[in-house]
């Protein structure tokens, strides 16, 4: 409220805490509980900012802000327990390193059945069965309970021969597809998607993620594909990013006349970054689209603007 002193309130870690008046921090240094020093060194009433530096319009706090300086030790980052597994010296085998987050790392080799110490305290694992050739899969299952939240539609499906044999059976949901086997014939089966055939081919050459400083949320996702059309012998390269999407035939008459094909980043998976989703956009009729639309407008217009006075009678 107007009148009233400016406070600055000092939270920590712990969530313990002391609320100063700002008058009383501004250039001192406060020694903290925590060891920390604190020194309010700026403070600007109405903060904003004028080619690239901060300053203040005018005295009143309508827009305050502080610059706030910091001194002391970091605390070393506590590193999660892991557990690193690698094929052993002979086949059927494990070689295991478990590096706890404090205390000395265990190692051995280990053989399906065998129960062994990662070295993290109370843990314990056991080593199952071995596949000489496993694949990771993701598969589709129906709820075992009735929920009330929506949920998304699927199929059973399963290959049949001529002969009667069936393959296994997998539930594909709407918007996906799945490989269906039986004996060494495979097909790719979708539910709910329309195929749509491309003039050309289209592949992904690199799939990037770049993070934000310091975190692990994704900042930007870039991919670098490569288009072919075999018919006219032409490869053209391009990358695309989230607003920044990538168009084929290039040039500037496709893109007008609408014969253009305009890709985007939609989406991507973060256990794979050797494919990734795009949305293709391809709408040849958009420039007779447009033009009715202002076919319309300059009708409206000349209606009620370029129209005849009435002659007066006579």
């Amino acid at each position: 409220r107007d009148g009233d002193p400016l406070e600055m309130e000092i939270l920590r870690p712990d969530g313990t805490g002391e609320v100063y008046r700002l008058k009383d921090l501004l250039n001192r240094t406060l020694d903290d509980v925590s060891g920390t020093k604190i020194l309010v060194a700026r403070y600007w009433p109405n903060f904003v900012l004028r080619e690239g530096q901060p300053a203040t319009d005018g005295d009143r706090p309508d827009n305050p802000a502080i610059l706030v300086m910091l001194e002391g030790t970091q605390a070393e980052p506590s590193t999660p327990s892991r557990l690193l597994l690698a094929p052993g010296p002979t086949p059927g085998s494990l070689s295991y390193l478990g590096l706890p987050a404090s205390g000395p790392s265990t190692s051995g080799t280990i053989h399906p059945g065998d129960e062994f110490s990662p070295g993290w305290r109370g843990w314990s694992a056991k080593f199952l069965t071995w596949e000489p050739k496993g694949r990771i899969q993701n598969l589709t299952v129906p709820e075992e309970k009735s929920s009330n939240q929506p949920g998304r539609p699927a199929i059973h499906a399963r290959l049949r021969a001529a002969d009667g044999h069936e393959g296994p059976a997998l539930w594909i949901s709407s918007g996906s597809s799945s490989v269906l086997q039986i004996g060494d014939v495979a097909s790719r089966i979708g539910f709910g998607l329309e195929l749509q055939p491309l003039p050309f081919t289209i592949r992904l050459d690199s799939f990037e993620v770049p993070r934000d400083p310091g975190t692990d949320e994704p900042a930007n996702f870039r991919a670098t594909v490569t288009f072919s059309n075999e018919k006219i012998n032409q490869t053209v390269p391009a990358q695309l990013e989230m607003n920044q999407p990538a168009t084929y035939p290039p040039g500037l008459l496709p893109q007008i006349t609408g014969l253009s094909y305009k890709f985007s980043q939609a989406g991507w998976d973060p256990q794979n970054l050797n494919r990734t989703t795009l949305q293709v956009l391809h709408d040849p009729g958009w420039l007779l689209k447009w033009s009715g639309s202002l076919l319309m407008v300059v009708g409206i217009f000349s209606m009620f603007y370029l129209r005849r006075d009435p002659s007066p009678n006579s």
